[in-house]
């Protein structure tokens, strides 16, 4: 099946935006892969869509929260109900519960603090990871060194995960910052 077709059945879209499809044959065909897209262009879509037709599980990092809610959101109205966003807007009981279902989630949305708990990772250690995002690549350079330091160790947690196909996301990011 061509990608405009998977497209076409997951997204009712009949053609990709520039680059989108570039990503994604990168994606699937195994690359680890960073792509900088401008706001607006559908990044989203660049780890939707290969998650649709990768086995495991995809874990999307990613530093807003509330773009979190808003991606789980979109995608639950699309009909998607395997989205769970695992961060600080859920109480402890929420994240108990999702925890203790972690195994039923295809699409995995986590702040990079959250991900850095031990008894989180050692949950997400037991799933298989397809795909590992990191959404607003950027912020590992421009926020990892002071204003949030987890992001400094989402090379250490791709390690712990067994160094999963990774795609790295962003609208804004220098050539010193992509390297």
């Amino acid at each position: 099946m061509e990608l405009e077709q998977i497209l076409f059945k997951y997204f009712r879209y009949s053609s990709f935006r520039k680059g989108q499809k570039e990503v994604i044959q990168s994606v699937l065909n195994g690359h680890h892969t960073i792509a900088m897209l401008p706001t607006g262009t559908g990044k989203s879509l660049c780890y939707q869509l290969p998650g649709y037709l990768l086995p495991g599980k995809v874990m999307i990092v990613s530093p807003l929260l509330s773009l979190m809610q808003d991606q789980v959101e979109q995608m639950k109205a699309k009909g998607e109900k395997r989205a769970i966003a695992l961060n600080s807007f859920l109480t402890h009981a929420q994240k108990q519960q999702v925890l203790a279902n972690i195994q039923y989630y295809k699409f995995i949305f986590i702040s990079p603090e959250m991900l850095n708990l031990n008894h989180i990772l050692e949950k997400i250690k037991q799933l298989d990871i397809s795909l590992f995002v990191v959404d607003e690549a950027h912020c590992i350079s421009q926020w990892g060194f002071d204003f949030r330091p987890d992001y400094l160790k989402i090379g250490e947690v791709r390690k712990a995960l067994g160094d999963p196909l990774t795609i790295a996301l962003t609208a804004t990011a220098t050539n010193k910052v992509r390297n």
